[in-house]
């Protein structure tokens, strides 16, 4: 072989192997510089609301990345905090597709935390917050750190804040609290009627400024309590319901969403007035009888009560009702009574309206137009929407029987010339009557005069059909009524009434003496 030939050989194969020993290098290069790109960043385990995590950051790792999941857009900080070393970290937060939501830009003056502050999620889902040095890469700080997410507010329509917690009962309070991951609570009010409410959340710990919103079937708002300038409580306005149903009380913290007040409350659904289907105004408390003293309590469930009156005629009745002074057990309470009168079918007849007193009540002298049955009832004033509560006394009194009422039917007895009678005058029976037998032209004097009472008296001389023949009234002095020189038109039995002034509408009583005599001479 010539010499040429053997050097091209020699130098074919020096290229070979430098080529090879390239390549070899090369590939050891990219896999260390692959292991050392591994090393740059590290995974974290899940985030949780504020549950702090720990981790390092070194010239090997400068980078961690931690996994955030959220069930709604909720509102957060993130916070990472130096531990040790002279780590001057920075933070940013990452969507699921490892873009930039929002950064620290940096740490803040004191180089050793990183602050997110009040940001609000885009939406639920998976999110990644990235903590890492100042320089990155090129950095020279390192050290361990505090990681925590802290939840400002859940979304609304976040489960926390949609949960039902439980039912409430009408004046019965109910305690709860309210977070950043739950800063509605709600309750359902199962109403039997369509009642009147009136709401009130009250802070018993923390900083909570809370709010009070009611809401129908539907969801939506039929009444709203905010916070009163003492910043403490909440009340909503009487609420009438329009039926029967549930209805949701929605406790919440002003501002809602952006508010950052949290604490301890409690709760309480006021019956203002129970709807007239409710089952605690069902039922008569009794019946009357008159002028017995009858005595009852109107509360907020019961703010009128019904007794029943019946009567053999078309009486003539007064109706008082007032607020005691005082009652046994002390309570005697701010009721402002009315009394209403109502008919067989439920028709009102007369109302007697509350007394300057703001204690009582008076249907005067109301005379029914036949017998039956009637409902008398006690109520408050303003009825449904009134305010007050208490104990009351109803008293029935009969001013005068009603014509053809059994007390007026029967006679008294039988008087004779000469032989004077007693009898008395009361509102059951305002005539008295008494039998005499006449003869034609017979000639007497009739004289009643009151012996005790307030009796104001007249006389009445009936036939034995009962028509009036003649009527006698009071003198001036009003003791006595005198008819004299009366002559019988005819023979036969005649009734002598003693009646009073006004009748069946009067209200004098009391006992009499009658008298028939020859005429004076």
């Amino acid at each position: 072989m010539r010499q040429s030939q053997k050097r091209s050989i020699f130098f074919i194969a020096v290229v070979l192997l430098l080529t090879f020993s390239a390549a070899a290098w090369a590939q050891d290069a990219t896999e260390e510089a692959t292991e050392a790109a591994a090393e740059t960043t590290s995974q974290g385990t899940n985030l949780t609301y504020n549950s702090p995590v720990q981790g390092a950051i070194d010239n090997t790792s400068f980078t961690q990345i931690w996994t955030l999941q959220t069930a709604s857009a909720d509102r957060i900080s993130i916070m990472v905090e130096r531990t040790d070393g002279n780590l001057i970290p920075t933070l940013d937060l990452l969507d699921p597709n490892s873009q930039v939501l929002q950064s620290s830009y940096g740490s803040d003056e004191t180089a050793s935390k990183a602050i997110i502050q009040n940001f609000t999620l885009p939406a639920g889902g998976t999110f990644q917050v990235q903590v890492g040095r100042d320089g990155g890469e090129a950095g020279t700080t390192s050290g361990s750190y505090s990681l925590t997410v802290i939840p400002l507010a859940t979304a609304q329509d976040n489960p926390n804040n949609t949960l039902v917690l439980d039912s409430i009962q009408y004046d019965t309070p109910a305690r709860g609290e309210l977070s950043a991951t739950q800063w509605v609570s709600l309750y359902t009010l199962d109403a039997p009627a369509s009642d009147i409410i009136q709401v009130r959340v009250e802070r018993v710990s923390g900083t909570l400024m809370p709010e009070i919103d009611v809401r129908d079937v539907n969801g939506s708002s039929i009444g709203y309590g905010y916070l009163d300038n003492s910043g403490t409580f909440a009340q909503t306005s009487p609420i009438s319901l329009t039926a029967p149903g549930q209805y949701t009380i929605a406790v919440l913290r002003q501002r809602g969403f952006t508010g950052d007040t949290t604490g301890g409350y409690e709760v309480t659904v006021k019956l203002v007035g129970a709807g007239e289907s409710n089952a605690s105004l069902q039922g008569a408390a009794g019946t009357v009888e008159y002028d017995t003293p009858l005595t009852g309590t109107l509360t907020n469930a019961r703010w009128y009560e019904d007794w029943q009156l019946t009567t053999e005629a078309g009486d003539t009745l007064t109706i008082n009702v007032e607020r005691p002074e005082s009652v046994e057990d002390g309570i005697v309470g701010n009721l402002q009574p009315e009394v209403i009168l109502l008919g067989g079918s439920g028709q009102e007849l007369r109302r007697g309206y509350l007394n300057s007193d703001g204690a009582s009540a008076v249907i005067e002298r109301y005379r029914l137009d036949t017998r039956g049955s009637y409902t008398v009832r006690v109520v408050r004033y303003s009825d449904q929407d009134g305010l007050t509560s208490g104990t009351y006394n109803l008293t029935v009194h009969l001013v005068g029987s009603g014509e053809g009422s059994p007390n007026l039917e029967s006679v008294t007895g039988t008087i004779e010339k000469g032989t004077p009678v007693t009898g008395e005058i009361t509102p059951a029976r305002w005539a008295d009557s008494w039998t005499y037998e006449a003869t034609e032209g017979e000639q007497v004097d009739i004289k009643v005069t009151r012996e005790d009472g307030t009796l104001i008296p007249l006389i009445d001389i009936q036939d034995i059909n009962g028509q009036s023949v003649r009527s006698v009234y009071f003198e001036a002095s009003r003791d006595r009524a005198l008819l004299p020189g009366y002559t019988f038109p005819g023979t036969g039995t005649y009734r002598i009434v003693v009646l009073r002034d006004r009748e069946q509408d009067g209200l004098t009583t009391g006992t009499y003496t009658l008298a028939i005599s020859a005429p004076a001479q």
